[in-house]
């Protein structure tokens, strides 16, 4: 439950576009981000008016979301 709201927190703090927010752009992937939440990765892109959020996954399995992007 302590990780589901982080990643909450992580997601809303994102819609308001705060400041402090740990976000990479993907090497490779164009237009792909990825916001980190403790063990968590949060893998988005920009669809204006908003984001899209692909997926979520657990730090260890964040190459291989990536390559199936």
């Amino acid at each position: 439950m302590k990780d589901r709201d982080a990643v909450v927190g992580g997601l809303r703090a994102l819609a308001r576009e705060d400041a402090n927010l740990d976000v990479k752009a993907l090497t490779g992937h164009p237009g792909w981000y990825r916001l980190r939440v403790g063990n968590w990765r949060v893998l988005y892109y920009s669809d204006p008016p908003g984001i899209v959020i692909e997926r979520i996954v657990n730090r260890r399995d964040l190459e291989r979301a990536v390559n199936t992007l």
